[in-house]
């Protein structure tokens, strides 16, 4: 079934084939040299007009531009640890020259950015190399502070690092539906399988709260830990409505570029109370053209240096290649991660006799670039190809002190003889996956210069992606099975037996850049059309899941300089796009669900005397049939100015997320036989062809009783569990630079509100023996709001090398409030009494009793003494709204150039060492607001 059906998919195809395909009489060049300061020449700068077309100079710093139209251009000369060149060119005769110097990075240049700049189609936050250094990231997460609405936190390695885009709180499907590209590359996590059972404990790869399931990333996003922030030359956030370019995403994108071509030695060291880091990194130009890049670091962070096992120690190194042949430019990249001294140990631990360890080692290899034909209807053509791989391991032994008594390896329903295990053991298991992903993507460009000052740029791309897991999977000594806890137990289960998936992508879009009289356009639209292919006969009956996603932005700039005597710029922006995100393989494809129920345990001191049965029921259509992929609409309007050197924007957005991705319970009804045999009986035997038990009690042989049981119990299944609801506005105002003080002031921040509530209807189960399972309704959830601002003054005095930065941001109110709603926003909680207590309950659409029956509601049922039971009860303050008075968090960054080789960088967050906590008034939680007390340096090299 094609998901994301839209009128506006008609109105983007319509734009996109009504646009001029005339064939042009375009034969202008512009062509130059790109030096430094010092005249040297420049090997793989980026030159660009109007964004769209672009190369990169040779080794002796020239480029080229052919199959130009006459019109005004706007160009972008960049390279790596020089400050950018942007301006207009006017081509006009058969060849323009355009020759650029770049300057050198440097605290004494007049203009350092040291915040992210904002750009309002599309929403996105763009962060540069100043401002990377001046935070002093120890992971690409760290950078994320830097978006409006999130808040200042301490750098830390030692908890998974997660994008969450437009987030108050730490949500697994914003995670997950946050888009990783690094240097063109989406990195997967879609085979991530590092879990004990999806049908026992959902994406859980632990069975104990030890601090195991925190060590993966199954269904949540990349682990941004695995790429290293030294080596980045610049990050882009998307916040709003991506490209077409860009699928499987519902949250946002964030696009990674990292170093390439010529750059010194450059070597940091980072340093506070709890972590260590050291990288180093060099770029070298090649005598016959090209560069080669490396880099290596090495990281060690604890979060309590009194727990180890809570700690962090990672490795990272990256090796590239670049060139320029003619019409082709070409690069190479190769990543590798990998965490050392993982196994996670503590005194407290060998008391429990718990262990456990997690190995995680991968690496990217990616090739891509553009070429561009000398003739012939496209522009361009750029290609990427990339591969990646990793092996994960975790492994837990733990001290089984109370067996459940009986253990089987049946795989199949019915009666087995089991194994009696009635002392404890030593019991260790082991889940290897070795995720894989190919990726592929082609896109051609066809530029069309409409008038002087107008544009239009085509594209067209294909893209297909290939996921597997290739590891051993989850493992153990059957005879020596990890606690079950209860009826529903486990089994070892390979990876390489799951399908790999793959998608078929195909998408087209086109920015148009047009004059409308005093003012300007710019449209950008396309429509992505993708397939995923499944499984039919493991996936529940899936053979694929189709989405079409159609996305538009745009600009209207209303006015400039040239229009009226106040503005610089004053623009209106909008933007819609629906966007999708497909289940991974731990949805796709659960294991089965195994029960084993005990209908004997009889011990005996001699073996001839004892006799274990277990009847097992094991349910394999665990897979969910109406499983479909997680799906999100956005739209926003905004509103940017310039006013000399004051500038600010301000966002309204809307996003609707539907059918997230979770797991739901599902009920199932055992019945089985339980045997009477006396305590003193000998000799007993199972006859499995009659299903009787025969024992003997003073050399007479007897038939045990056989008592019908009924119990009811409950498993996971995946689910589209979650629809999330978010609407709130983002702003910035940059007040410009009060030379006098050589200080600026930026001011940015963000209202969220989000709604989350269940799609599902959740199971009210008591235990497996209580007569009814209660089916509640969908709609609870919980309602946050937010609202904060960040102030930050900025002194650069460039004649010293120095940029400081004193923050202060503040929490103007933030609200949380548990919430239980109907489809039309009206709570479906009322207020009940019992035994003299008031309570507010939840009446179930129905419930279920041992026989398999489902009954309907009825209001005379919540007096009857068992079924009232089922009945969702809480506490009355638990649906009150709790409110959190405003706080406010000052921090400072340094930076500080020493000579031309050297370069010290400090940080303090919450140095005034604020310690408040958050009493809920109604139910006295308590909640930590200032984060601690923190103070890092960094130490930076250059030769």
């Amino acid at each position: 079934m094609l998901q994301g059906k839209n009128p506006i998919l008609g109105i983007i195809l319509l734009f996109f084939f009504s646009l001029p395909s005339f064939a042009q009489n375009a034969s202008n060049i512009l062509e130059g040299t790109v030096r430094d300061i010092k005249g040297k020449p420049i090997e793989l700068a980026t030159v660009s007009l109007n964004n769209v077309i672009g190369s990169h100079t040779d080794r002796n710093g020239h480029y080229k531009l052919t199959r130009l139209k006459e019109g005004t251009y706007q160009y972008r000369v960049s390279f790596v640890g020089y400050e950018t060149v942007t301006g207009t060119v006017h081509i006009q005769s058969s060849k323009t020259r355009l020759d650029v110097t770049l300057k050198e990075l440097s605290l004494n240049l007049k203009n350092v950015t040291v915040t992210a700049r904002q750009e309002q189609m599309g929403s996105k936050s763009l962060i540069g190399e100043d401002a990377i250094r001046h935070v002093q990231p120890k992971s690409l997460n760290d950078l994320l502070q830097l978006v409006p609405g999130n808040l200042i936190e301490n750098p830390n390695l030692n908890n998974l690092g997660q994008a969450h885009i437009r987030e108050i709180e730490d949500d697994d499907n914003n995670a997950l539906g946050t888009l990783v590209v690094v240097d063109g590359t989406p990195l997967s996590n879609e085979s991530n399988l590092q879990v004990v059972s999806p049908s026992k404990f959902g994406a859980n790869s632990g069975m104990q709260s030890d601090g195991m399931s925190e060590q993966t990333t199954a269904g949540r996003g990349v682990d941004l830990r695995t790429v290293s922030a030294g080596n980045i030359e610049s990050m882009e956030v998307i916040r709003g409505i991506p490209s077409v370019e860009y699928g499987n995403l519902t949250s946002g994108v964030v696009v990674v570029k990292t170093k390439a071509g010529h750059t010194p030695w450059e070597a940091k060291f980072q340093t506070d109370p709890n972590s260590k880091q050291v990288f180093a990194g060099k770029g070298f130009n090649l005598k016959r053209g090209g560069a080669a890049n490396f880099s290596v670091d090495w990281s060690q962070s604890w979060a309590d240096t009194r727990k180890h096992y809570m700690g962090y120690d990672r490795i990272t190194a990256s090796a590239g290649y670049s060139a320029q042949f003619g019409p082709l430019s070409f690069n190479v990249k190769g990543a590798f991660y990998s965490n050392v001294n993982n196994r996670k140990d503590d005194p407290q631990f060998e008391e429990q006799q718990i262990h456990y360890k997690n190995t995680n080692v991968g690496g990217r290899l990616s090739v891509n670039g553009r070429y561009k034909p000398a003739g012939g209807f496209l522009s361009s053509l750029d290609y990427n190809l990339s591969a990646q791989m990793s092996r994960t391991v975790d492994s837990h032994d733990n001290w089984v002190n109370n067996p459940d008594g009986l253990v089987t390896t049946a795989r199949e329903p019915g009666v087995h003889v089991a194994q009696i295990r009635n002392v404890g053991y030593t019991s260790a298991y082991r889940i290897e996956g070795i995720p894989v992903n190919l990726y592929a993507q082609a896109v051609a460009n066809k530029y069309l210069q409409i008038s002087e000052n107008d544009y239009a740029n085509l594209k067209l791309g294909a893209e297909y992606t290939y996921d597997a897991n290739r590891g051993e999977g989850f493992t153990y000594d059957e005879n020596n099975p990890p606690q079950a806890q209860g009826a529903q137990t486990l089994r070892p289960r390979s990876y390489k037996d799951i399908p790999a998936q793959s998608t078929l992508s195909g998408f087209a879009s086109s920015r148009l850049r047009k004059g409308l009289g005093s003012m300007g356009l710019m449209l950008e639209a396309g429509v992505r059309v993708s397939n995923m292919f499944v499984d039919r006969k493991q996936s529940g009956g899936i053979s694929h899941f189709l989405v079409a996603e159609p996305r538009v932005n745009a600009t209207l700039n209303l006015l400039d300089s040239r229009n009226n005597p106040v503005f610089d710029l004053l623009a209106l922006t909008g933007g819609f796009g629906i966007s999708n995100k497909m289940p991974t393989l731990m949805y796709l494809y659960p294991d089965y669900a195994y029960f084993d129920n005990a209908s004997l345990s009889k011990y005996g001191t001699e073996t001839k005397d004892r006799l274990g049965l277990i009847t097992t029921d094991v349910v394999k259509n665990t897979a969910n049939p109406d499983l479909r992929p997680a799906r999100s609409t956005k739209w926003e309007a905004g509103l940017s100015f310039r006013i000399n050197r004051i500038k600010g924007f301000a966002t309204f957005f809307h996003e609707s997320h539907r059918h997230e991705l979770g797991f739901t319970s599902q009920l199932i009804w055992q019945n089985y036989d339980k045997y009477t045999v006396p305590a003193t009986a000998t000799d007993p035997v199972f006859d499995a062809a009659s299903g009787d038990v025969t024992y003997r009690v003073d050399g007479t042989e007897h038939t045990a009783l056989r008592t019908k049981t009924t119990e009811m119990y409950t498993w996971s299944r995946a689910a589209n569990s979650t629809t999330t609801h978010k609407h709130g506005i983002e702003y910035g105002l940059d007040f410009g630079e009060i030379k006098p003080l050589h200080t600026s002031l930026n001011i940015s921040g963000a209202w969220f509100h989000i709604k989350r509530k269940n799609e599902n209807m959740p199971l009210n189960y008591i235990y497996s023996s209580f007569d009814y399972v209660g089916v509640l309704p969908s709609g609870g959830g919980n309602l946050r709001d937010r609202f904060n601002s960040t102030f930050r003054l900025i002194t650069h005095i460039p004649a010293i090398k120095m940029v400081f930065t004193t923050s202060v941001q503040v929490v103007w109110y933030e609200s949380t409030q548990t919430i239980y709603e109907d489809e039309n926003g009206n709570s479906r909680y009322y207020l009940k009494s019992y035994e003299d207590k008031d309570y507010l309950v939840v009446d179930p659409m129905g419930y279920y009793d041992k026989q398999g029956h489902y009954t309907a509601w009825s209001p005379a049922d919540a007096d009857d003494a068992d079924k009232s039971r089922i009945m969702y009860r809480t506490q009355p303050y638990l649906y009150e709204k709790d409110v959190i008075k405003p706080w406010a968090l000052l921090s400072f960054r340094f930076t500080k150039e020493i000579g031309r080789v050297a370069e010290l960088s400090v940080i303090a967050n919450n140095f005034t060492n604020t310690k408040k906590w958050h009493t809920n008034p109604h139910s006295l939680a308590k909640t930590q607001l200032y984060p601690d007390m923190y103070f890092g340096a960094e130490l930076k090299l250059k030769l």
